[in-house]
């Protein structure tokens, strides 16, 4: 009892931290992290699985890509750390095309398995300041399948799902609870927890309008992922019993983590044999962010003892007030060596994401910040490697920078528990991806 009780508590006055997938905060792939994200109508290998799902029917090779990417959320308030973890793990895309004929198609999947956890779960009171963007976000294992075909000579079109994890279970106690003395209680548990999957549609189309330009757009639905916890005692109240076969039950039910449908469209540009100029602009759709607070539902029967019993209604929740947003990102790539063996490749991007997040002046305190990212890499291309790897293998090597411009948030009410205070931070990345065809 002494552990059951307060885990009830804490489910009413917690709520869920929510934020968008970890391929959203930090992107998929070397070669397009380097570039700043830009990649609907310039990538060529299995991060189209993120990018632009029609790009898998560009291929004409089975391609296999194997990459692992570190990062770490350096962020403050007041100039004090907050201790947001590192997210680190391996990536990995296939690509496998085929024809029906005259018709070219591919399919394509893609996986970002974190190192640490394959989901983490973390509970904050609803005043407690947090980076919506980050923490759970990046915490999360992934899975895209998508199928591509090409309609037309250069037209392509793509679609699939996205597939990613939540947890739903129940804990239960049943036995004799005794009012004098809790030591006499007796109480078997069980717990019955479900991984579970979510799920949403993403889709893109890319036209070669000519073989220097490139267009395309590509769309990812919203969807959010919710927990659902519950916790139930059943037994006897007393000893010898006042209550016979009582019940009292606590279910929650927040959301975890929410992503914003998001339209892009995109262009790549070959200016030169040896030079790749490309830009997208992403429209995200926060203005229908949930508030990030649970739901509590108390249940109870303890037959006479009902009429003492007086539980207050829950405190209601202001909506969020996040605003819809445009990131504009702009990459290049450049050719730097081309000899009949090895390739280099020398790529650079930039992205702007203004904060969805309003000035946080009231009870909540869902600190976010305007991002600036400067994406820096290296692709090594390896050629004629013999009988068992006859074609091209690219080593790429990315370095990213995201600075969140420091932000001041003021209270309207000046005996606000948190009051003032200042967010700002970094956020390192590096990344190894190696991409084959056979």
């Amino acid at each position: 009892m002494r552990r059951a009780l307060p885990t009830a508590i804490v489910l009413a006055l917690c709520a869920a931290d929510a934020r968008a997938n970890p391929i959203d905060a930090f992107g998929l792939g070397s070669r397009a992290i380097a570039m700043g994200g830009a990649a609907t109508a310039a990538v060529d290998d299995t991060s189209a699985n993120y990018y632009n799902p029609a790009a898998l029917a560009r291929g004409r090779d089975l391609r296999i890509d194997i990459g692992y990417r570190w990062a770490q959320p350096l962020l403050q308030f007041n100039g004090g750390d907050v201790g947001t973890n590192a997210t680190r793990g391996v990536s990995a895309g296939l690509l496998l095309p085929g024809r029906i004929g005259a018709v070219r198609f591919a399919f394509g999947a893609a996986v970002w398995l974190p190192d640490q956890w394959l989901l983490r779960q973390r509970w904050m009171a609803y005043g407690q300041p947090r980076f919506i963007y980050y923490d759970n976000r990046t915490q999360r294992m992934l899975l895209s399948t998508n199928l591509a075909v090409q309609l037309v000579p250069g037209l392509y079109l793509g679609a699939g799902l996205t597939f990613m994890s939540r947890t739903a279970g129940d804990v239960n106690l049943k036995g004799v609870v005794s009012l004098g003395n809790p030591d006499d209680s007796s109480l078997v548990s069980k717990i019955d927890v479900d991984l579970l999957a979510v799920r949403y549609p993403q889709a893109g189309i890319l036209w070669e309008v000519t073989k220097y330009l490139s267009l395309g757009v590509s769309y990812r639905h919203s969807f959010t992922l919710v927990i659902d916890q519950q916790f139930r005692i059943d037994g006897d109240v007393g000893s010898p019993p006042i209550v016979h076969n009582g019940y009292f039950s606590t279910r929650s039910v927040a959301t975890d983590l929410f992503q914003p449908w998001q339209l892009t469209a995109g262009g790549a540009l070959r200016v030169t044999r040896a030079l790749l100029v490309a830009f997208d602009l992403t429209f995200a759709r926060w203005s229908e962010f949930p508030a990030p607070a649970a739901t509590v539902t108390l249940g109870y029967d303890v037959g006479v003892l009902n009429s003492k019993i007086h539980l207050a209604a829950p405190a209601p929740y202001a909506a969020p007030g996040f605003r819809d947003i445009a990131i504009p990102r702009v990459g290049v790539e450049w050719r730097a060596l081309d000899r009949e063996r090895i390739g280099l490749d020398a790529r650079g991007g930039y992205s702007y994401e203004p904060s969805p997040a309003p000035d946080q002046i009231g009870e909540s305190n869902l600190a976010d910040c305007d991002k600036h990212t400067l994406g820096l890499g290296v692709g090594l291309e390896l050629k004629r490697l013999g009988r068992v790897m006859p074609k091209p293998l690219a080593i790429d090597a990315h370095f990213s920078l995201t600075v969140l411009s420091p932000r001041a948030h003021h209270k309207l009410d000046p005996l606000d528990p948190v009051g003032d205070y200042r967010a700002s931070g970094i956020v390192p990345q590096l990344g190894l991806t190696v991409r084959s065809r056979f």
